[in-house]
């Protein structure tokens, strides 16, 4: 399960995505990108930040253990605030809007897939949330603040600039973070 989801999709799609730099709450290197990168530094942590709160729920893990392949992972995922979350990962990355969904679905289905194959006879509830807290502070440190999917997903933690800091100081918050945002799900 230590398998880095982020490593694998950005393979996946032969992209390179960057760390967050938590001052400046852009990517760090400043070089000029590819519309490529650009695009999967967007839609990857979009994407995987959108599975990591879907599986803080009870339904929400059962619909991604059963789902069969019939419906669009972003459907369910993202739900009434999808053609927003596309519309901004596709102005993120300067791209039209059906370019951000297409790419947004490929790595939807990846993710699903890639995750399926880490926990093979291990899926289950519990197991797919634990997956997902332990890619959160990987996930949230490639998050743009552009996107700002916290207030789309109605989670402010998830902009919160601490997420993509790293060292003792940073880790010792986050942490602490962890302990009292439980692995598992919400109740109703």
């Amino acid at each position: 399960m230590s398998n880095n989801l982020i490593a694998h999709l950005q393979e996946y799609l032969g992209a390179h995505i960057e760390k967050i730099n938590p001052n400046t709450q852009a990517i760090e290197d400043g070089t000029q990108h590819k519309r490529i990168d650009l695009l999967a530094q967007a839609a990857v942590p979009a994407v995987l930040v959108a599975y990591y709160k879907f599986t803080r729920m009870e339904e929400g893990v059962d619909t991604i253990i059963a789902d069969n392949g019939k419906l669009p992972p972003l459907d369910y995922l993202l739900g009434d605030k999808k053609a927003e979350v596309v519309q901004r990962v596709a102005s993120y990355a300067a791209v039209g809007a059906p370019i951000a969904e297409d790419t947004m679905d490929l790595v939807a289905d990846e993710c699903l897939r890639f995750v399926r194959n880490e926990l093979g006879s291990t899926l289950t509830p519990d197991n797919l949330q634990l997956y997902f807290a332990s890619q959160r502070q990987s996930i949230l440190s490639h998050l743009p603040e552009d996107l700002q999917m916290g207030e789309l997903l109605n989670d402010s933690t998830m902009d919160d600039r601490t997420n993509k800091m790293e060292g003792p100081i940073s880790g010792l918050a986050q942490s602490i973070q962890n302990l009292f945002s439980s692995p598992g799900v919400e109740k109703k």
